[in-house]
């Protein structure tokens, strides 16, 4: 592989800077990813790979500073992995393939629940929480953490779902009653968006690391049923599956956020 690349240029400042930021997520508790987060040591560069989707080796070319046809889904990938500023996003954009990257969507970060929306999700007795556009939970009530205990690492809910191991042990009947319909939603929100790259780079880091989850894309697996579903969900220490009715709402005001609620269906599965 090292014959591969040996005739490519190689850039001393990326691989500098991308020591240095990977280097950072330890020293810095906010910049930690939470996908991999370590209580000692520093972040691997096998770490990053896995995080990102790719072989170790395509992860390290871009560390030790070699330029390349990378796409700007996989350096979007890295940098947010990364926990990259804007600055730093263009930064690396310059210095691995020698130009800006897209913008990202400022519309985006104007989208915040209000204080009617936390009320309305504090108040319900069984888990509730807010996903917005990339299906980032970004809102949760205290009863949510017992049902997703990974929401404390990690806001990302395709990430858990479709490509963690915990997910396909806690969710009954995962692909089908599941990742199916999550996928179903990516793909709607990639059509709503087709100039979001937080979108497409999302898409393309689950289904880089989850075989199944690309073979259900791939395959045009609909099968979201109503907002409305009975679903069954293991939770910790629980001798069984519980079963809960997902509902699905709208907000309004802001079209961009969903609502969705867990609630605890008195019928067994």
């Amino acid at each position: 592989m090292s014959m591969q690349y040996a005739s490519l240029p190689v850039n001393g400042e990326l691989a500098t800077c991308m020591k240095a930021w990977r280097h950072r997520l330890t020293r810095d508790g906010s910049r930690t990813s939470e996908q991999y987060r370590r209580r000692r040591g520093n972040v691997t560069q096998e770490e990053m790979a896995e995080a990102v989707g790719v072989s170790v080796v395509w992860y390290s070319n871009l560390e030790r500073g070699i330029r390349a046809n990378y796409s700007g889904a996989f350096l979007d990938a890295v940098a947010a992995e990364l926990r990259l500023a804007q600055d730093e996003r263009v930064l690396l954009y310059l210095l691995a393939v020698g130009r800006t990257p897209p913008p990202l969507p400022a519309e985006v970060a104007t989208v915040v629940p209000d204080r009617s929306l936390h009320q309305v999700v504090s108040a319900q007795r069984w888990p509730a929480y807010v996903l917005d556009r990339y299906s980032r939970i970004v809102l949760h009530n205290e009863p949510c953490e017992s049902y997703y205990p990974w929401l404390r690492e990690d806001s990302s809910y395709p990430r858990w779902l479709l490509t963690s191991a915990d997910a396909r042990q806690r969710l009954v009947h995962w692909e089908n009653d599941w990742a199916a319909p999550l996928l179903a939603q990516l793909r709607m929100a990639r059509a709503r968006h087709p100039d979001d790259t937080g979108i497409a780079t999302l898409i393309e880091t689950c289904l880089r690391t989850s075989p199944d989850a690309r073979r259900l894309w791939d395959t045009y697996a609909d099968r979201n049923g109503p907002s409305r579903s009975r679903r069954g969900i293991r939770l910790p220490g629980a001798p069984r599956a519980t079963a809960v009715d997902v509902v699905t709402l709208t907000d309004l005001k802001l079209s961009e956020l969903q609502v969705v609620m867990l609630i605890p269906a008195a019928e067994p599965l």
